[in-house]
């Protein structure tokens, strides 16, 4: 029977996707938060069954259980009975919100069959970060971002960059892969207990043949976060770049690029901002626009091209860095992110997230067994919160957590570290945090 209403037939597959999506746990709350956000009239119905959505036009106390409660609901990992997910810091699932702006699209461009359109994702990555809109580039990982800048910067045999010692693969393997090939030196600044020590070992590190600094903005391993500002005016006034490894930060706390001033930013959709995987940005200083040479290129990438001049040069944006086809939903998704963090507020997340990390350290505190790693100085840490259990392997551990408590953490070998992470976000609960020190304490006793 032929459909007399598209519109009707598209809703009714929305309402039917969303169900599958979250597994027939779909709150009486998530639903009418999609529609208002995009823009659709909620029927008389929903209004009826929904509560009033809490909006954070101000400051949100951390420990606030309704608005949190709230927040909490719209993640469909919250509905899975079988895990308690402590693990952001490696993939952020992401709400019925985001979900939903990604389907959406997803549906009209097959629906539609519409082809581009993810550019515009770049004006809200710009707003979110405070630069301009030509100096971003769309990439699908923080990985991506890095190796535009490792691989793309002039750089010639002996020059030395600067990693740390609790560098992510993606931030050491991309400058060791340049090394190999062009002779140039990585150098490795361990970090230190605090801020002032770790800058005081970067600036030891640096020498005559220093050409760039390419460090986290925060830790993989232990949650440290950098004193990223120092370090830039530390570079800069020895006329060294620097670039910041932002895998985490964004979606946890303000990065704010104007104000820190780094010269390059790479960092990603999947964590903390809880959007779509797959999809990240690259901040690049427009002044150094000719300073890192575009590697991988395509449609986009130019300033124009014919077949008896070749290429008549880059484009006058960091749009040189990306290039061919891209996903509008993917993209659609990135935006919503926003959205999203704008909406609770991000300095609302940064104390939510720290509260409960910090509970979450303070129980640590009080364990013998535990080697606490991540710094103690409140401006070093948030989220992320890395320690050692002495009488267990950090695997054995993590296997165990997972099996008798169903508490989904991450085990870190880099660097030897050998470690555990714990990664809460505003879907956690201290409840949850409880009872991974519970789980703690009992490991202690093995």
């Amino acid at each position: 029977m032929k459909e007399t209403n598209p519109g009707l037939g598209q809703e009714n597959s929305r309402r039917r996707f969303f169900k599958l999506l979250g597994g027939g746990f779909i709150t009486a709350s998530s639903w009418p938060l999609v529609r208002q956000a995009y823009g659709q009239v909620a029927t008389d119905q929903e209004k009826e069954q929904a509560p009033p959505i809490p909006k954070a036009t101000g400051a949100v106390d951390p420990a606030d259980s309704k608005f949190w409660s709230f927040v909490r609901e719209q993640f469909p990992i919250t509905k899975n009975k079988n895990i308690i997910y402590m693990n952001n810091g490696t993939m952020g699932p992401s709400p019925y919100y985001i979900q939903w702006m990604f389907f959406t699209k997803e549906q009209e461009v097959n629906f539609n069959g519409i082809y581009g359109g993810h550019d515009i994702a770049r004006a809200k990555v710009a707003e979110f970060i405070n630069c301009h809109e030509k100096e971003v580039a769309l990439t699908h990982n923080v990985t991506e971002g890095i190796n535009i800048i490792a691989q793309g910067l002039k750089l010639k045999r002996g020059d030395e960059v600067i990693i740390t010692n609790h560098e992510h693969a993606g931030n050491a393997i991309p400058w060791y892969t340049r090394a190999k090939r062009d002779r140039v030196v990585v150098k490795v600044a361990p970090l230190g207990r605090d801020a002032a020590e770790t800058l005081n070992n970067i600036e030891r590190t640096i020498t005559k043949k220093t050409r760039i600094i390419a460090v986290p903005h925060m830790t993989c391993t232990n949650g440290q976060i950098l004193p990223a500002k120092e370090i830039v005016e530390l570079a800069h006034r020895k006329r060294i770049l620097v670039m910041l490894d932002g895998a985490h930060p964004p979606g946890m706390f303000k990065v704010d690029v104007r104000e820190l001033d780094c010269d390059f930013y790479a960092t990603c959709g999947h964590k903390f901002l809880l959007g779509p995987k797959g999809t990240g940005f690259l901040y690049v200083k427009e002044e150094l626009f000719d300073r890192v040479e575009p590697i991988m290129t395509g449609g986009g990438s130019d300033s124009g091209w014919d077949y008896q001049r070749g290429l008549h040069g880059w484009n006058s944006t960091a749009h040189r860095y990306d290039y061919g086809t891209q996903s509008l939903a993917l993209y659609y998704g990135l935006m919503s992110c926003f959205d999203f963090v704008n909406g609770i507020g991000i300095d609302n997340i940064t104390r939510r997230d720290k509260a409960l990390a910090s509970k979450f350290l303070e129980g640590l505190k009080e364990i013998p067994q535990v080697e606490i790693l991540t710094p103690l100085e409140e401006k070093s840490r948030c989220a992320l919160t890395g320690f050692r259990l002495k009488n267990m392997p950090y695997d054995k551990f993590q296997n165990w957590l997972m099996e008798k408590y169903k508490i989904r953490i991450r085990g870190v070998g880099e660097g030897g570290l050998n470690s555990l992470r714990i990664t809460t976000h505003i879907y956690n609960t201290f409840e949850e945090v409880d009872l991974l020190l519970e789980a703690i304490r009992q490991a202690g006793r093995l």
